[in-house]
Formats: structure tokens, C-alpha cells, sequence
């Protein structure tokens, strides 16, 4: 069953006291900007021993802002309830690193396209059973609500390589039966809908493939190693990891410069990701962009020319639509409120002063995200 995002489940999944306590619209912990859609579920942990859900909401909505740290997330949770801190469909800044995620379907930048949930930590520096327990039932309701399978909860190693949650990247069972008790609390019927299931269920970095695996995952995984140049000529995309399966994925590896084990893990979805990057980029007709120098702003009357489109099309290129959805996605070369608008976005998402205007240092990272 796909329920529409946003809406609530009739079938209450969700037990732990949620508490909505937002904090304040501002640049650096809720800069008010629209989720693109819910594509996953991103898990950390404070990494504040002893500190509180309400603690960190509190930290979130004054000194982090004081000290003018990009940083929040939607949830926080402890052993007696749950602070929702952003609103569902906003952007929370917890899961972007420049212009790195590794998670296929979060790409190409997860805080646009999922839900941060942080885990309270104990004053000995240990995850409470109690605090896991709460966020499972958190996220199966999330999972519910947004149509989301429990193979699109990954961790923040997965998209940064962040070492966050730390006790789940040293022993990733504990991502595995995390997604088990989720799995569990939705009664199992996490295949929510097909499409995910085939050709999303096996890009979290989280899981391990390997000789023996079978299922969804596995057939998903071959027909991106096919797609990437690593035929399957006797199998296929059978759904079953055997020797041929091995052997590509091994392949890939060596290509890669890592070990080549034959194994499926963070490492080998970082090599496929970045071998189907490039034969997409590859593929498309245009693979460079020259960028003006000098500043660019909203003016009366409004500045306009070929120099505007080189920055309207370098933003888009990399998803900063001026007018997502209009005609050529707002690519007019007209510098209007919604082309300062898409700069804005672009500012805010890394780590620029968000005035809506280009320049040099807004220049300087459109085209190092662009290489």
C-alpha cells in the first residue's frame, strides 16, 4: 500500500510521544527551503553524551545559529519522546558534504531529498535501547506515511562517509536489525511500491551483497552493473548473487583500485556510483559550462544576455532550477527574482552567503561542483 506523502496512516504505526517544537526560520538550522520529495531516511546520533532531545532542539534554535553552523535535522530522539524541530517538508541541513552523496537515489544532494533523524546518546556515550526502540517506531510511521521501503534507511556514512552514527558504522548489524525492527513494526509489508523495489532497494550503502544473496536487491545490483559495462552474459539480472555475479562485481573493483572480493559493501556502491556518473555525464551533449566573471543581481531594468543563461544552465545542471517545471525550466536569460532565487538556494545549500547574488565566490563553486 502507497499512502500520499504527507498523509497519515489510519493504522497508527507510530507510539513514541512526538513533540512539535520548531525552531526559527534562519540560514543556518532551518533555512525554510522545500524538500524537493522524501526519498529516504538519513540516521545519526548526537554524539552529545547526556544531552537531551529538548537539549538539542534548544542548541538548534540558539547557539548553533549564534556560532553560524550549517547544521539541524527534522528529529531528535531520546528515551521518553521525540522533538520534531523542521517541519517534514523542509530542508534540515544534516546529510551534505560539498558535493558528495554516495547514495544513488538521495543524489545529488540528500537534505533536499530526505528526512534526518539524530538518535540522543547516554551519559556513557551508548545509544539507550530505549531511545532505538522510539526511533524505530518514528521512522516505521515515516516509512508508512511516505511510501518509503526499510532498504531507503541509511545511515550518514552512507552519504558523506561521515562517521555517524558511530556505533552503526563500526558494526553495520546494527543498521541491519534497526531496519529489521522497522520492517517489523510495519507488519512487513515494506514493499511499497514496485518501482522502489527494483531499482532502488539495493543502493543503500548499508546493505552487504554477496555470494549466496538472492531477492530484489540482487537483481536490482545486476542490472546496474550491466548498465555500467560489467555484462552478466549467462545470467543476467537473474535476482541470484552466483559466480558470474561475483566475478563482475570483482571486476569493478580492481577497475576501481579496492579490494576485489566479490563483495557488495559501501566501497563497491561508491565505484558503481561513480562509473555510472560517468557514463551519464559522458552521454550528455553538453559537458562543460563557461561561467561569466563579475556580479549579477536583480536590477531594474533586468540584466539579460547570454552571460545570464551560462549561470541559469550551470544552476540547473545542478538541480537549482530557476523555474522548475516551466518552459525550459525558467532558462530565459532574464536575472529575475526567481533566477536570484535559484542562486539564493544554491548559496544557502553550500555554505555562501545567501544574497541572491553572483559573484566570485558563487562563480568559484558552481564550477568546482560542476567538474
Amino acid at each position: 500500500m502507497r499512502l500520499p506523502a504527507g498523509q497519515p496512516f489510519s493504522g497508527v504505526v507510530q507510539l513514541v510521544k512526538v513533540v512539535k517544537n520548531f525552531v526559527k526560520v534562519n540560514q543556518y538550522t532551518r533555512p525554510g527551503l522545500k524538500l524537493s520529495g522524501v526519498k529516504g531516511i538519513v540516521m545519526h546520533w548526537t554524539a552529545t553524551p547526556g544531552a537531551s532531545a529538548l537539549n538539542e532542539r534548544n542548541y538548534f534554535n540558539s547557539t548553533c545559529i549564534a556560532d553560524e553552523r550549517h547544521a539541524s535535522a527534522h528529529y531528535f530522539v531520546d528515551r521518553s519522546e521525540v522533538q520534531q524541530i523542521i517541519p517534514e517538508d523542509e530542508v534540515a541541513c544534516h546529510a551534505h558534504d560539498g558535493n558528495r552523496c554516495y547514495v544513488s537515489f538521495l543524489k545529488p544532494n540528500a537534505n533536499t531529498a530526505a528526512i534526518g533523524v539524530e538518535m540522543c546518546v547516554e551519559k556513557d556515550g551508548k545509544i539507550h535501547s530505549e531511545t532505538v526502540q522510539n526511533t524505530a517506531e518514528l521512522v516505521a510511521d515515516l516509512c508508512k506515511r511516505y511510501g518509503l521501503l526499510t532498504d531507503n534507511i541509511v545511515r550518514h556514512y552512507d552519504v558523506t562517509n561521515k562517521n555517524c552514527p558511530a556505533p552503526w558504522v563500526s558494526d553495520s548489524s546494527q543498521l541491519a536489525a534497526f531496519r529489521k525492527k522497522v520492517g517489523t513494526l510495519l507488519g512487513n509489508q515494506t514493499a511499497a511500491n514496485t518501482t522502489a523495489a527494483t531499482s532502488q532497494s539495493c543502493k543503500s550503502t548499508g546493505t552487504i551483497l554477496k555470494k549466496g544473496s538472492s531477492g530484489s536487491s540482487v537483481k536490482a545490483l545486476q542490472k546496474r552493473l550491466i548498465a555500467a559495462g560489467f555484462p552478466l552474459p549467462k545470467s543476467g539480472a537473474d535476482g541470484s548473487f552466483g559466480n558470474e555475479t561475483a566475478q563482475a562485481v570483482m571486476s569493478l573493483q580492481k577497475q576501481a583500485g579496492i579490494t576485489a572480493d566479490g563483495i557488495y559493501g559501501p566501497a563497491t556502491e561508491k565505484a558503481l556510483a561513480a562509473v555510472a556518473s560517468k557514463k551519464k555525464s559522458s552521454s550528455t551533449s553538453k559537458t562543460s559550462y563557461t561561467l561569466p566573471s563579475g556580479i549579477y543581481k536583480v536590477k531594474s531594468p533586468l540584466m539579460k544576455g547570454t552571460a545570464v543563461r551560462e549561470i541559469q544552465e550551470a544552476l540547473a545542471a545542478l538541480y537549482f532550477y530557476p523555474d522548475k517545471g516551466a518552459k525550459n525550466n525558467g532558462i530565459d536569460g532574464y536575472y529575475g527574482p526567481k533566477t536570484a532565487d535559484a542562486v539564493k538556494r544554491f548559496q544557502m545549500m553550500n555554505g555562501l552567503a545567501a544574497d541572491g547574488i553572483y559573484g566570485p565566490r558563487t562563480k568559484a563553486k558552481i564550477e568546482l561542483l560542476l567538474k
